[in-house]
């Protein structure tokens, strides 16, 4: 069937409108979460410990021997620059570090203080540290620096170590021998011996001066292939903290508190399975709605608005639904009509009693007949005695219908209350004898109205079922729904009962509805002629 069609699938459509609204009617509360989070959030931040950083700027640079115009030498750069950030919070740097600075934070602690990235396409990197005092911030990035730059100086210099130190030793050599020979030239006996002696001497002078030569080309080597680090902005101490930052952290719990009132507002709204609109009878169940009813209270609350106040809003509002539901069978005239609902409290004993009421006043002579066999009302809410009634048919079936209808104190209507409670409902009102009692009513009536639960399913009797928006939900309509086509019943449509629109986000979906005077401009003056 088209209804299963319809249900089985997508139910909802996105409704801007419908969400803005619903944001709107709960901004008090969304304002409130995030007013309260964002205290909570200023205290917090208040009382935490503040945090002071201290920055510094240290320059890679590379070896002159290293450096080239290629691209290959550029990547080199990069990856050097790279290897000096990781090597910078080693173990080694920082326990020198907490040595000299005579630090008491355990190894772990201080890595966690300091942060080191490198600028993109440069060799550049910043040094960060963070701890409670901003001068002891500042040693700490100062002194990593300079124990990082001892360090890689000694690691590069040990490539040259070897051949200097041998050099320096034979240069030692070199000057021992020059010195003994010029002793030993000085103090000869013969000119022959003294020049032999003075000629040994330039010879090691010559030796020295050639390892004095390949001793500087080393240095020379050593310094051009040797990398550094150059501190280029030394660590300040910084007065203000970074953390923790209060504004901001004010700002974010504010938000988190709003986003989750909000979250939750819509996430319950889009959870919540009850009808909500006109529309949610229109475009989901395809049933036309009859009839809207605002809520109402009289002085007494068993009271007949209908009767009470007949000029009211609310009384308008079921001569309406008076004319939809003549207009709901046109071909053949309604000869029965029942009044269900899918669970209690959703107002069906009080439209219905209503219904009957514009209905006598419109010159119909009606009979209203409870057969709510397990919690009856008709009979509270017209201030009758419920000893005798429709229950008594059952029980003594020679008594005619006629002789237990209650005169109902308004013209043209008649009552027959459901009498004693029987232990068997269900199947008293499902029998072949409750058939016959509605067609003995319809012989002596005009309209025949039912209060009854979805038990009753008379394929001869229009149906109306009254939903409480916000109450009734979706499921359970859908379940009396197909309930009634499973025996063919002629559902009428829908009457929504007891709209309360005061602080709803879907309010705007009644303003047609809602516009009782358009009702009565549209049915013309003798419409309000009927009303007595």
């Amino acid at each position: 069937m088209e209804f299963e069609n319809t249900i089985n699938g997508q139910d909802d459509e996105i409704d801007l409108l419908k969400y803005l609204t619903l944001f709107w009617n709960w901004a008090w509360l969304i304002l409130l979460a995030a007013l309260v989070t964002g205290i909570i959030g200023f205290l917090v931040s208040s009382r935490m410990t503040p945090i002071y950083q201290a920055s510094t700027t240290v320059l890679v640079n590379e070896a002159a021997a290293n450096k080239t115009t290629d691209y290959n030498s550029v990547l080199m750069s990069q990856k050097l620059t790279n290897t000096y950030s990781e090597l910078l919070v080693t173990d080694n740097i920082l326990t020198t570090v907490g040595t000299q600075l005579g630090l008491s934070y355990p190894l772990e602690d201080l890595k966690k203080m300091i942060s080191v990235a490198t600028i993109r396409d440069t060799q550049l990197m910043t040094l960060k540290v963070e701890t409670e005092d901003p001068n002891e911030s500042a040693a700490i990035a100062n002194a990593i620096v300079a124990v990082f730059a001892d360090y890689i100086q000694d690691i590069q210099s040990q490539r040259f170590a070897q051949s200097k130190n041998a050099l320096e030793q034979q240069m030692r050599e070199a000057e021992a021998n020059i010195g003994s020979y010029e002793t030993r030239a000085a103090a000869a006996a013969t000119l022959a011996e003294k020049d032999t002696l003075e000629a040994k001497v330039r010879q090691y002078q010559e030796i020295y001066m050639g390892l004095q030569q390949s001793y500087e080309q080393i240095r020379l080597s050593e310094a051009q292939s040797v990398s550094s680090i150059v501190q280029v902005e030394p660590a300040r101490p910084e007065e203000t903290p970074v953390k923790p930052r209060v504004l901001m952290n004010t700002a974010i719990a504010a938000m988190i508190g709003f986003l989750l009132a909000a979250g939750v507002i819509f996430v319950r709204e889009a959870l919540d399975d009850t009808i909500k609109t006109p529309e949610d009878i229109t475009n989901i169940f395809k049933l036309p709605v009859l009839g809207v009813i605002n809520h109402f209270k009289t002085e007494d609350e068993e009271a007949l608005i209908t009767v009470s106040e007949p000029r009211s809003p609310s009384a308008e509002a079921y001569r309406a639904l008076r004319t939809n539901v003549s207009y709901a069978s046109v071909d053949t005239p309604l000869r029965a009509v029942l009044v269900t609902s899918t669970e209690p409290q959703e107002g069906k004993t009080t439209t219905i009693s209503n219904l009957a009421v514009v209905l006598a006043q419109n010159g119909q002579n009606v009979i209203l007949t409870d057969c709510d066999l397990r919690k009856p009302r008709i009979h509270t809410r017209w201030k009758l005695t419920n000893q005798y009634g429709l229950s008594t048919l059952f029980s003594q079936p020679n008594d005619l219908v006629t002789n237990l209808l209650r005169p109902s104190g308004v013209e043209n209507l008649r009552i027959l209350t459901s009498g004693m409670i029987p232990p068997n409902p269900s199947e008293l009102i499902g029998s072949q004898r409750m058939r016959r009692i509605i067609a003995d009513m319809q012989q002596t009536a005009d309209i025949v109205l039912l209060d009854t639960p979805p038990a009753l399913a008379v394929t001869d009797a229009g149906v109306i079922l009254v939903v409480r928006p916000g109450k009734t939900r979706r499921s359970g309509l859908r379940q009396t729904i197909m309930q009634f086509q499973q025996v063919n019943a002629h559902i009428l449509g829908v009457v929504l009962n007891n709209v309360d629109l005061q602080g709803k986000p879907y309010a705007y979906r009644y303003q047609y509805y809602s516009n009782y005077s358009a009702y009565q401009s549209y049915y013309g003056k003798s419409e309000k002629a009927k009303a007595k």
